[in-house]
């Protein structure tokens, strides 16, 4: 039972230091770290089309560029740091600010001339629309 004791206040003699910790002046110079982020992104298939949504919360239409090059599918943004950090006492900051920029490779299975995108309350969604299925076709066999 004294050991537990024990144990017990050296585990809120460890909080009580790491909560001082947290209350120093160091955390006054966090700056925010740009291009480190990358959006969480779901793709999930439907029986006509891909879906691509990404979470940008925070990432105006402006901020967004979506292109196809070749066979990708390239997703780039930035979500600006709009605080001024001088005056304010920042406690914690786990959101991430900065440029980024996703690649996904696209099957031959989508029809990339028609690729579609919405944002809506931070979310990104685009749709891959599936090419038709081919029937296949007679190929004429000719001779010299």
């Amino acid at each position: 039972m004294a050991k537990q004791h024990h144990l017990l206040n050296d585990l809120a003699a460890i909080e009580q230091q790491l909560a001082q910790l947290l209350r120093g002046p160091h955390l006054f110079s966090i700056e925010p770290q740009s291009g480190t982020w990358s959006p969480p992104v779901d793709i999930y298939e439907t029986p006509t089309s891909f879906v691509l949504t990404a979470e940008v919360p925070g990432v105006s239409l402006a901020d967004l560029e979506l292109k196809v090059v070749e066979n990708e599918l390239i997703l780039k943004g930035e979500r600006p740091w709009s605080r001024d950090p001088h005056g304010e006492n920042i406690h914690r900051l786990e959101n991430s600010y900065g440029k980024f920029e996703r690649t996904f490779s696209l099957s031959e299975r989508i029809d990339a001339d028609n690729i579609s995108a919405e944002l809506e309350r931070g979310v990104l969604k685009v749709t891959l629309p599936k090419r038709g299925k081919s029937v296949g076709r007679q190929v004429e066999i000719t001779t010299e």
